[in-house]
Order: structure tokens, then sequence, then C-alpha cells
């Protein structure tokens, strides 16, 4: 019996650290988010209790609900794109093709980037004075129109360049799960006629199904909370086409000096990530089982 106190004892000084790390850093900020999203302050002056009204006016403002659909939108189109060719590219790489090993490396080069940087980078690159295809464009004698200045485009574009900037990081995480599976379950369904695409689908995607779903978790995650490349590039525009949520929470605080309200944006975003988390895992186990 003392031993297994004595072990309970060392587990928990082990756990001790990282726990009250966790409660600090985590917790009691987000305890004091919600906190702070039921009062009326700007910092200037003595908080001012209101309640519920910081949501009440969150919903029924326009722009918020322009940056709730577009988080939403960047979500939809990000996760799926990053997911499906990173997993195809990932499985080609696993196939060991010619010339894979250089192919790995390219792909993983701009993951090493500064985010900030990459989103200077492309800003650079659409410029249609600084950058290659507005200077093309001139020399054939065609219009360039900067495509993160229109507010139809502006949002695909940015997803381009977040697609490009860690697609190598979600294709190494594919291509370490690809390199758990049995090489003898791949060779006997390969002895039963198995190949190609019926390889991938009936073999290959079950067997690596954790690690799909983890990934599709963690570009959930990162899509909703997505900030500084994109602000960076757009801070938001043009008129508010690519104003996300975490954007928004930025222009609140900020901008406007609503610290309350912008806590409140911090606590809906906080659900709406925890609620699509367990909905997908849900699903995922459903699908599973």
């Amino acid at each position: 019996m003392k031993i297994e106190k004595h072990k309970g004892l060392i587990i928990f000084s082990f756990l001790l650290p990282g726990l009250l790390l966790y409660v600090g850093l985590m917790l009691v900020p987000s305890f004091e988010a919600f906190v702070l999203s039921l009062f009326k302050w700007n910092s200037f002056r003595t908080r001012l209790f209101v309640g519920l009204a910081n949501y009440q006016w969150l919903f029924q403002d326009r722009i918020f609900r322009r940056s709730l659909f577009d988080t939403v939108e960047y979500m939809v189109v990000n996760v799926p794109l990053q997911v499906v060719t990173a997993y195809i590219l990932a499985y080609l790489l696993y196939l060991r093709l010619t010339g894979y090993r250089v192919f790995r490396f390219v792909f993983f080069v701009p993951v090493v980037l500064l985010t900030v940087g990459v989103g200077i980078l492309a800003d650079t690159v659409f410029s249609p004075w600084f950058g290659p295809f507005g200077k093309l464009f001139h020399f054939l004698g065609l219009t360039y129109n900067d495509p993160l200045a229109n507010s139809k485009t502006a949002i695909f574009f940015v997803i381009l360049v977040d697609w490009w900037k860690w697609l190598g990081t979600k294709i190494m995480l594919f291509y370490a799960g690809f390199q758990n599976i049995s090489e003898e379950v791949i060779e006997a369904a390969k002895l039963d006629g198995a190949s190609g695409a019926r390889l991938l689908f009936n073999i290959i995607v079950p067997l690596s199904w954790e690690i799909l779903t983890m990934v599709i978790v963690l570009m959930i995650i990162g899509s909703l909370k997505v900030f500084d490349m994109l602000f960076v590039m757009t801070q938001g525009g043009p008129n508010h086409s690519t104003e996300v949520l975490t954007i928004y929470l930025y222009n609140t605080a900020f901008s406007q000096q609503n610290f309350g309200g912008a806590s409140s944006v911090a606590v809906v975003l906080f659900v709406v990530i925890i609620f699509i988390t367990m909905l997908m895992r849900r699903l995922f186990q459903r699908d599973l089982t």
C-alpha cells in the first residue's frame, strides 16, 4: 500500500509542472476572457458590468456575421484542399517514385519560412506594381488586377498561399503514418490483386485512418484560428471579405478599444472550435465503428 502511494506521489510530482502551466496559461485566461466579456471596458475606465449585452451587440453586428461566414468558408475550402492534396502526394512519396527524396525536400521548404514572411512575399508576388504577374501582363498588353484587392477572389488566393505554406507539414504527417503500415499487409493485398486506387482506398486509407482524422481535426482548429499570414496579406479586406473571427477580434480590441466585446468574440470562437471538434470526432468514431 505504501509502495503504491509512493508511486502515486512520484507520478503526481512529474505531472504537477505541466498541470500548473496548463491551468495558468489555458484555464485561467479562458475564465478571465469569459468574465471580461460580461463587462464594458476600454482599458481606460472602470469596468462596467453589462451582463450578456456584449453578446447581444455581437450577433446584431453585420460585420461579425460576415466574419463568421468568412471563417467557415475559409475552413470549408482550406481543409479538404490541404488534406486531399497532401494525402495523395504523401502516398506518391510512400510509393518511392523516382526522385521522391528531392520532392520530399521541396515540399517541406516553405514550412521553415516565417509565416509573416510568406504573407509579405505573397502580397509582393500578387502586387500589380512589384509582382511578376503584373509585369508579365503589362508586357503582354493585358490588364492585371490584384486578386487580393478583389472581394470575390481574395479569400481563395489567401487559402492558396496557406496551402503552399503548410502542405509540407501535412505530407510529412501522412508519410509518417504510412510508415507504420505493415509491409506484409501491403504485399498480401497485392498478391490478392489489389493495386492502384483499389489498394489506396481499401487498404491504405483504413490503415491510416487515425492519422487522417488527427490531421483533419488539427486542420479545422488551425483554420478557425488563422490570423498572422492572412492579416499581413489583406488586414481583413477588401470590404471585410477576408475578415475572419480572429481579425475581427483584433480590430474590436485594438482599433475600437472594446476589450469587453473582443472577449465575447474570443468566447464565441472558443465555443465554435469545441463544438466543431467534438462533432468531427463523433463523426469519425462513428465511421470507424
